[in-house]
Formats: structure tokens, C-alpha cells, sequence
């Protein structure tokens, strides 16, 4: 393999592969990823408990993502420590599949996205992902961040809705007309909950504050409810939590379907399809930016297509065995591998502990306060964000600061498969924009660089600096033919131009047609391959007697200078005839 195959390879398990294949495996790698697995799986439990109640489900349903998705993603994968689960950036997307068509709409659109997901590495898109603008991602992050933490509200405050629109501003306006249901005794162990775990992070304690924090407020709001606080909890709000493993719901899916009528199953399959798409680009972005941060904190190499692979199976695998859409997720694998992680054993070693918990720590699990775990997922959003990179991006005022307030506003008004169309669509134009801008057209007439004897004025003298395409070819050779009028010729030195595509040879021809018409030569100088052969395929013969080709400017300069003496010489001659035939008929009229 290459130095730089790894971008393009699609293996099955390169992640593990390339860790095992590198350095071996013994027992202390092993006692390092068994270290880092527990630590990151306590970590796991309460957001991906977090998670699943944010969506709308039981917590259960995050567990069994975190344990079916961080076993088969950690071993198919391409990466070797990060750690797939459920995340805070799918939540906006699944909470209305959730409320329209309930668990089934969840598993589907889970399905779909691991599907196109897998599609996307073996169409090899692993490596394009990265190319996708900041702004974009940016713009996702902080406007998804924003509406979980409003949407969190409700819980945090213990408010009491009428209704929940799915509409995030129509939510919004119902929660701030439900303010005088505010629960000061939910406000409290929210506010508290929050406080401790920033305070916990602020004290560089190696042990992440999540677990400690809610189990302080679960010890808080048991002695308090006994008092008759009525703080919801996670046992109030779902049912138990099953003490078995994770169970396949192929059989479940297809019963469920076979109640629906085809209509009705197409009918959901057109709204789960862009929801499915929007989650196996935003997956493949955050779980790709996920092993290039892994890479640079770590000095290994990653191959983007088989994570890809590794989350498709993973996505696949997840909603048939109860859980749902899952991804790379940056804060619990940066904690993996600051905890020691050598391979993605650690990963399966961090679903184990999670299926531990549900196993034996079910019941306690359940006194889990839902204010708590609301200011669990404002924490996890928060984080998530990356808002003080978007204020610098705001502060630089470029065509990217568009691009993100446009998704950003997109998100909280529509949604975010809108926002990833109306995004990608805006930062493409504004991208062919900027190049075409850098295409400049230089007058080397009077330059000294350029300046040479053979160089007469009645000739111009231009060089294209840039790629010359459909968006900037047109503006360029406007341009050029305003130049042409009481010219003999035109030299063009096109030593900068490194592409020419259809549009600037459709441009080029027409230029060429107005020359014509006008007597003028054009001369197109030192042309680089790929524009020399897109001329070369067109036909050189097919832009007329007017146009040449020349290896060098200096030859087209020489050309100039022979053509200019020949007209010279040509003109003095003609000033003699009409010189001899003047006085010829002066003699005559004086005769």
C-alpha cells in the first residue's frame, strides 16, 4: 500500500487490522484498552440514556445503540479508537420521525441511513466528505446544538405542555406560554446538575463528571420526592428497563409492515428518505472529522472509506437488534484515547460495560432524574457546538459567514435536511465564485517583464492568470474583444491557465467568430496540457486562417514582428503605385 492509498482503500476492519498488524497485541495492550473500554462506557451510559429520552423513546433504546453500534462499528470500522453511539446532532433529526410514525419510523430511518451509508464507501466518499466547507459544519453543529438546548427546556424546568409541535418555533412559543407551570424543585436539580459538571470538568478530575453528577441528583430528588417534591424521573416517565440482551427485530419490522398498506408505506418512505439521507451525511462528516481528530492527537492514519463501511454496518446492525441511528462520536472517543485506547477492542470492551449496566444496574438506572438528564444533553450540545469558532467566523464577514448563518437559520426555522440542500447548494456557487474571481487578465503590453522590441502598438498584448471555465471565461474574453478595435492582432500568453473546460471553449470560439469578422489575428502562446489538449480534441482547424498556436511567447512575438515588416513593406509599396499613378494623372490633366 501507498503513502497515500489509505485515502481511497476500503477494507473491512482497517482499524483493528492496522493496530493489530503495526504493533502486535499482548497482555498489557490489552489491560490499556480494557482501562480506557470501562472508562469510556461509564461515560456512555447516562448520554446515551440522555439521548434516547431526548428523541422521544425509552433509555433502553440508546443503551442497545451504544452496545450493538459500538461493537460492530469498532471492529468493521476504519479508525482505531473511535467509539460510535448515539449523538446529540441526530436528536433534532429523529425527534419527528419519532412523534409521526414511533419506533418503527426510528428503526427504518436508521436502516435507510446505514444503507446509504455503506453506499457512500464503496462509491468511495469517504475522502470528499473532508472537502465539505467549515461553514457548513459549523452551521450544522451550532444550530442543531441550539435547538436541543431549547427543546430541553421542558424537562429542565419541569414545564407542562398543552401540545409539542414539531415545529421548533411553534414549540417555542408554546414553552415560553407554559412558563407559569415552572417547577422550581426540576429548575433546581437541572441548574445543580449543570453546575456540578462544569465545576467537575474545571477541576481536570481524569474521571468525567456525567456519572458522579447524576447520581448525586438521583441520591437529591429521591429524599426530595419522598417530601412530595414530584420530580420526574426516568421510571415515571418509561417503563422499566429490561434485564436481557439487545434481541433482533426483523420479525417485529416486518409484522409491523405487513399491518400498513402500501400506500402507507410509501407515503413514509418519501418522508423518512431525506431524513435518512440528511443523517448518513451528517453521520459521515462527524464520524470522519472524528478520526481526523483521533489522527492528529494520536499520529496515525485513518481510511475514511472503511469507517464509512464500519458506520454503515454499524447503523444497520443497530436498529435490528432495538437501537437506532448512530455515529463517530468526538467526546467519548477523545476520552478513549486519553484514557490509554490502543485498538478498537477498547470500543467493544466500552459496549460490554454498557451491557453490564443494563444487565445488573437496570433498576438503579430508572431513579435517574429526567431534569438531570436534560441538563446532561445541554451539556453534551453545548460542547458540541463549537460556538466560539463560529463567532470567529462571523467577526471574519467572507462568503463562508453566509453560508453558515444561512444553515443556521435554516435549521431553526425548517429543518435540517433543507438546510443541508439549500447549504451545499449556496457554498458550491459561492466556491465557483471565488474561483472565478482569481482569474485575472494582465495587459503585458507596457510590463517589463514582458516588453520587447517586437511588440508594436498597433497589436495587443494580454495574459490570463487562473482557470479558465464556464464562470469566468465569458467575462474574460468580453473583455478581450473590447481590446480589438483598430488592432491588427492579439497575442495571448496562457502559461497561467490551468484548465479549460467546455464553457471557456465555447467562449474562446465565440471570441474567435468576433475576430474574425474583424480582420484580427489571435495568437494563443504557451498553453499548458490539459487546455493545449481540449484544443487539440475540439480541432485546431475549426477556429479558422485567424488562429495559431505558439510554444512560447517570444515565437509569437517574432511571428508579430514578421507580419508587421511584411505589412510595412507592403504598404510602402502601395504608397509608391498610387504615388506613380498621382503624377501620371497630373500630367495628363496638365497636357
Amino acid at each position: 500500500m501507498n503513502q497515500r492509498s489509505y485515502l481511497t482503500s476500503l477494507k473491512l476492519g482497517y482499524g483493528l487490522i492496522d493496530a493489530l498488524q503495526k504493533q502486535g497485541y499482548n497482555r498489557d495492550l490489552f489491560s490499556k484498552d480494557l482501562i480506557a473500554g470501562i472508562t469510556v462506557g461509564i461515560l456512555t451510559i447516562p448520554i446515551s440514556m440522555a439521548l434516547a429520552t431526548g428523541i422521544g423513546v425509552s433509555p433502553i433504546y440508546g443503551l442497545y445503540t451504544a452496545i450493538v453500534a459500538g461493537i460492530f462499528t469498532a471492529l468493521a470500522g476504519g479508525s482505531r479508537f473511535s467509539i460510535a453511539g448515539p449523538t446529540a446532532s441526530f436528536v433534532i433529526l429523529l425527534i419527528p420521525v419519532t412523534e409521526a410514525y414511533g419506533l418503527l419510523g426510528l428503526i427504518l430511518v436508521s436502516l435507510l441511513a446505514g444503507f446509504l451509508l455503506m453506499l457512500m464507501a464503496f462509491l468511495r466518499f469517504g475522502r470528499w466528505i473532508e472537502y465539505i466547507p467549515e461553514a457548513i459544519t459549523l452551521g450544522f453543529t451550532t444550530g442543531i446544538a441550539t435547538l436541543i438546548i431549547f427543546l430541553q427546556m421542558k424537562d429542565f424546568f419541569g414545564l407542562q405542555l398543552v401540545e409539542t409541535p414539531s415545529d421548533f418555533l411553534q414549540r417555542l412559543w408554546i414553552m415560553f406560554e407554559s412558563m407559569e407551570s415552572f417547577h422550581w424543585q426540576s429548575t433546581a436539580v437541572g441548574f445543580g446538575t449543570l453546575l456540578f459538571m462544569i465545576l467537575w470538568r474545571r477541576l481536570k478530575i481524569p474521571v468525567p463528571g456525567h456519572l458522579p453528577g447524576l447520581v448525586l441528583a438521583a441520591i437529591a430528588v429521591y429524599y426530595w420526592n419522598l417530601q412530595g417534591a414530584q420530580i420526574l424521573t426516568v421510571g415515571e416517565l418509561f417503563d422499566q428497563l429490561p434485564h436481557y440482551f439487545p434481541s433482533f427485530q426483523g420479525v417485529w419490522i416486518f409484522n409491523s409492515l405487513s399491518e400498513m398498506t402500501s400506500p402507507q408505506i410509501w407515503e413514509m418512505f418519501k418522508v423518512l428518505l431525506p431524513v435518512a439521507f440528511a443523517l448518513a451525511v451528517l453521520g459521515a462528516m462527524e464520524s470522519v472529522f472524528c478520526a481526523v481528530v483521533l489522527d492528529n492527537a494520536a499520529g496515525t492514519r485513518h481510511s475514511p472509506n472503511s469507517e464509512l463501511l464500519g458506520q454503515g454496518i454499524g447503523n444497520v446492525l443497530s436498529p435490528l437488534f432495538g437501537g437506532f441511528a448512530s455515529s463517530g462520536a468526538i467526546a467519548r472517543s477523545i476520552t478513549n484515547l486519553r484514557a490509554g485506547a490502543v485498538s478498537p477492542i477498547s470500543g467493544v470492551i466500552h459496549a460490554l460495560v454498557v451491557l453490564f449496566a443494563i444487565y445488573f444496574l437496570a433498576s438503579l438506572l430508572m431513579h435517574l432524574p429526567i431534569p438531570a438528564m436534560s441538563a446532561l444533553l445541554i451539556l453534551v450540545a453545548w460542547r458540541m457546538s463549537e460556538f466560539p469558532r463560529a463567532i470567529a467566523l462571523i467577526k471574519g464577514r467572507s462568503n463562508d459567514t453566509w453560508v453558515y448563518l444561512t444553515c443556521f437559520v435554516i435549521i431553526l426555522i425548517f429543518d435540517v435536511v433543507v438546510a443541508v440542500t439549500i447549504g451545499m447548494v449556496l457554498a458550491s456557487i459561492l466556491f465557483v465564485k471565488e474561483i472565478a474571481d482569481m482569474t485575472k487578465l494582465q495587459d503585458i503590453h507596457q510590463d517589463k517583464r514582458y516588453r520587447s522590441e517586437f511588440m508594436p502598438e498597433n497589436w495587443s498584448f494580454y495574459r490570463i492568470q487562473g482557470p479558465l471555465f464556464f464562470a469566468a471565461a465569458d467575462r474574460l474574453f468580453s473583455e478581450l474583444s473590447e481590446t480589438l478595435e483598430g488592432k491588427k492582432g492579439i497575442v495571448i500568453q496562457m502559461d497561467a491557465v490551468t484548465i479549460l473546460d467546455t464553457g471557456g471553449l465555447s467562449a474562446l470560439r465565440r471570441f474567435m467568430n468576433y475576430a474574425e469578422a474583424r480582420g484580427v489575428e489571435v495568437y494563443l502562446s504557451e498553453l499548458q496540457f490539459q487546455p493545449l489538449r481540449t484544443l487539440a480534441r475540439y480541432g485546431l482547424s475549426n477556429f479558422g486562417a485567424h488562429f495559431q498556436l505558439f510554444a512560447s511567447l517570444e515565437e509569437a512575438q517574432k511571428a508579430v514582428a514578421i507580419i508587421d515588416s511584411a505589412s510595412a513593406v507592403l504598404q510602402d509599396d502601395r504608397s509608391d503605385v498610387n504615388g506613380g499613378s498621382s503624377t501620371e494623372e497630373t500630367a495628363i490633366k496638365n497636357t
